[in-house]
């Protein structure tokens, strides 16, 4: 990996309680702030990235992320690998930890796009919320290592099948070098709700009560992910109570439900490492997946803020949690 010189120019202090705990603003004009910087991320990265489509525009959305890390005042990395015999690269921006022996907590979310979509919600959506989160969290030190991962290659790629290529090249490197991961948080299209009663879609045989109005987080383990997914919705629920959240966890690394193995999360999972999908639901709730619709008026930052201040505090949680 070739390091980046890191920038400068974190966010202003957030409000704070005497424990030290981030925790979402109640100061309608915190939320108000956050809101417009998420439309602005989404309405820069809009259009398509795709590495044959739109070429110029995918390595834009590349750099984009790794300027807006480096300027929140992470150190940023871009870690190489290969496709097709191209070298094509994800962002890595290091929020430090104070204890240099736990296993880092990743966070991440897919840049690409599909070759027929501007992608606002799969996957810019997503992107903001993990550019944002770390605007929130970059003031703190919090026990673990942080990584914000901008990751390549989510979509897919070939007629054949080939998907979540740099996401697989990333964990397959760490569990080479037998690296410990506390676990991965992956932002997978967090922008779309829907409040009309029957526009969420329930896979049958779920075994668990989901709503019929899509105005919820998922949030997706395997059986592995156990103890990540139970601190997510805590310091999720934590910090910003009126957030619904679902959570789920799939047996089999989700191959009894391969809707679950459509994001970045399958990779982490197939390198055995604890890992969440976090989501909106993708096409479950979202007429516009994968089609030139996906804009970002169809979006709600509301929506958005409340899904960045939730992970932001659920980060926060796990990355200083005992044990």
């Amino acid at each position: 990996m070739a390091p980046s010189t890191s920038g400068q120019g974190g966010p202003s202090p957030a409000p704070q309680p005497a424990d030290g705990r981030p925790v979402a603003s109640t100061a309608r004009q915190t939320r108000t702030a956050l809101v417009e910087r998420l439309r602005r991320q989404v309405e820069t990265l809009e259009g398509v990235r795709h590495r044959v489509a739109a070429p110029e525009r995918h390595r834009a959305a590349r750099d984009h992320v790794a300027s807006e890390l480096r300027a929140i005042g992470l150190a940023v990395e871009l870690a190489p690998f290969t496709f097709r015999g191209r070298t094509y690269y994800n962002v890595l921006g290091t929020l430090p930890g104070r204890d240099p022996r736990r296993p880092a907590l990743l966070v991440g979310a897919h840049f690409d796009s599909t070759p027929h979509t501007p992608g606002a919600d799969d996957n810019a959506s997503g992107v903001a919320a993990l550019i944002e989160c770390a605007r929130l969290l970059a003031q703190y030190e919090p026990a673990s290592r942080v990584e914000f991962a901008g990751l390549d290659l989510e979509e897919l790629q070939t007629v054949t099948g080939t998907y979540r290529v740099g996401s697989r090249a990333l964990a397959r490197e760490r569990r080479a070098r037998r690296e410990p991961l506390q676990g991965a948080l992956i932002l997978e299209m967090v922008g779309y709700t829907d409040a009309t009663l029957g526009s969420q879609i329930v896979p049958p045989f779920l075994g668990i009560e989901v709503p019929r109005i899509g105005n919820f987080l998922a949030a997706v383990g395997d059986t592995r992910s156990r103890a990540l997914l139970q601190g997510f919705v805590a310091g999720a629920k934590a910090a910003v109570p009126e957030l619904p959240v679902i959570a789920y966890r799939a047996r089999l690394r989700g191959w009894l439900l391969p809707l679950t193995r459509l994001s970045d999360n399958a990779s982490f999972w197939d390198a055995r490492y604890p890992a969440l999908m976090l989501t909106d639901t993708a096409f479950l709730r979202n007429p516009h997946y994968h089609r030139w619709s996906d804009r970002v008026e169809t979006l709600d930052f509301e929506f958005m803020a409340r899904v960045t201040e939730a992970t932001a505090g659920a980060i926060m949680r796990l990355a200083s949690a005992e044990g």
